[in-house]
């Protein structure tokens, strides 16, 4: 019996900022005396459905492939505040995601069809996998719920210093920030779209020590398997892909 997980695991830029949001965030978590519950690597995702256990991870990537062929563009965008949650034995920190109809429908088909695969999986998946409103959300940080008024400091922090917005000025030259500051304080002049647009372009499965065995990608049509999901080949045909459909689709625009 094998343990599994299926996620998104952000790219590009998005993955840069999660990145960039989970170091400021351990820094400040370290200077407050927060113990973090450690991951063993940080992998900015989003998870799909799990952690569950499953006879057979062959049937789970099958499932997986089947059900990521009905879909191609699958919209959804990273938002520009960060939330929390609490569970019994930790607190997070993550990434907002606002999900379309489109992911929201993905995640529904692929937890329905993953559970009724086989009652193991049923059985040991997590509570909100089995239900059809699930909360997105790309986590930056798990940390010892002992001090309860320190992790507000730390949420306080993250809020106001690890927004996307702060992300852009630290990216951005010394022109670039002194042009923005005028932009906002002089012009009033507001971003119209504050978060990262994105498509979940590939869905991936996991088995132990978060070890990849396949990986769908919904732009290519084709199931890839570990290899080939860490190529920089596959990965650049796939974005090249995806701007061409988003090109067809705004009239062949550039």
């Amino acid at each position: 019996m094998a343990g599994f997980l299926v996620e998104f695991r952000l790219q590009g830029y998005a993955k840069k900022y999660a990145r960039w949001a989970r170091t400021r965030v351990r820094r400040e978590a370290i200077r407050l005396g927060i113990r973090e519950l450690r991951q063993p690597r940080f992998v900015p995702h989003i998870t799909l459905f799990g952690g569950a256990r499953t006879s057979s991870l062959r049937r789970v990537i099958t499932k997986v492939e089947r059900i990521g062929r009905k879909y191609t563009l699958v919209p959804f965008k990273l938002g520009v505040k960060r939330g929390e949650f609490q569970k019994e034995d930790a607190y997070w920190l993550y990434l907002e995601v606002h999900p379309s109809p489109d992911l929201e429908q993905f995640r529904w088909e692929l937890a329905q069809n993953l559970c009724r695969l086989e009652t193991r999986i049923s059985d040991t998946c997590q509570s909100h996998d089995r239900k059809p409103k699930y909360k997105f959300h790309c986590s930056i940080g798990k940390y010892n719920p002992g001090d309860s008024g320190k992790f507000e400091k730390l949420s306080d922090y993250a809020e106001a210093k690890c927004s996307l917005e702060a992300f852009k000025q630290h990216k951005a030259s010394v022109f670039s920030r002194f042009f923005n500051i005028i932009k906002k304080n002089i012009f009033r002049v507001q971003e119209d779209d504050p978060g990262i647009n994105l498509h979940l372009l590939r869905v991936t499965v996991l088995g132990r020590k978060n070890r990849i065995h396949g990986e769908y990608d919904l732009v290519l049509g084709r199931l890839l398997s570990r290899r080939q999901a860490l190529s920089r080949y596959w990965r650049r045909r796939s974005i090249e892909v995806l701007k061409n459909i988003a090109r067809t689709q705004h009239g062949g625009k550039k």
